[in-house]
């Protein structure tokens, strides 16, 4: 997917602030889970999923400008979480690389409970394993 990059990303060195990016990859994860799982992916303070887990690699520099793709995939689904890779390219180069672990959680306790069968299999459906894993370590 294309994701927008504001003029007002940008910080003093004339490349898009490090914290910037990390919403930009929300936004990449955001948009994905919801082409995966349709409405079943759509976020839900009653069924929230949050992130517990964040790596992420900055290679090169991203510019306000030319316009950058984000590739997301997932690489693992566990009893209440999986996790989501991705890579941010710009101007044919990756230029981050990230790795998110998202639980769901029970809205009243705070507690991880078990993904949804449906959210499971579609998730399971669509993983992306050895390989996608190696590229974001």
């Amino acid at each position: 997917m294309t994701l927008p990059v504001r003029w007002s990303d940008q910080d003093i060195n004339h490349h898009v602030n490090n914290a910037r990016v990390v919403t930009l990859i929300e936004e990449a994860r955001i948009t994905a889970i919801m082409r995966w799982l349709g409405e079943e992916g759509t976020p839900d303070p009653a069924r929230p999923r949050v992130v517990v887990s964040l790596s992420l690699d900055y290679l090169r520099p991203i510019s306000h400008g030319p316009e950058l793709t984000a590739q997301v995939w997932v690489t693992k689904v566990g009893h209440s979480s999986y996790t989501v890779a991705y890579e941010l390219i710009q101007n044919g180069h990756v230029a981050a690389r990230a790795r998110t672990v998202l639980v769901q959680i029970d809205p009243a306790t705070g507690r991880p409970v078990p993904l949804s069968p449906t959210i499971r299999t579609a998730l399971k459906n669509i993983a992306v394993r050895e390989a996608a894993e190696v590229t974001c370590a």
